[in-house]
């Protein structure tokens, strides 16, 4: 994703280590090393606290799916929701897990529209992950 794509889509937040995106913008896999430091059992807890957080500041938000799976042997906290855009719903699909003590975030978006097509594709995205 050019600088100035990034810019238009995301204003002012600070550009993740990935960003990866199809030529118009519509479909997107963010991915970034935090700086928060936990551990796997931490992970259901931290879900539902960034889950809650998310609620509190986008009331369009509507979750369809959330929970803690294991993942090639690694806890993987997600959830899925829809939320209200400019000029159109889009579909996020929020995962995470913990790397070297930190939480290692991944965010893919489409607009709704394309949900159908790349909810399956982000949801093996999801079922590869394999880290350290």
């Amino acid at each position: 994703m050019s600088n100035e794509m990034w810019t238009a889509k995301y204003q002012r937040r600070t550009r993740p280590l990935l960003v990866l995106s199809d030529k118009d913008g519509e479909v997107n896999l963010l991915a970034d090393m935090t700086q928060l430091a936990a551990t796997e059992s931490q992970i259901p807890v931290l879900k539902d606290a960034q889950l809650l957080q998310l609620k509190k500041s986008r009331s369009d938000m509507k979750v369809s799916d959330e929970g803690v799976k294991t993942i090639n042997g690694k806890k993987v906290g997600y959830f899925k929701f829809l939320t209200q855009a400019v000029d159109q719903k889009v579909f996020n699909y929020y995962f995470f897990t913990v790397v070297d003590g930190k939480i290692l975030l991944f965010s893919f978006n489409c607009i709704e529209k394309l949900q159908k097509k790349w909810e399956p594709t982000a949801d093996k995205i999801v079922s590869s992950l394999i880290t350290k």
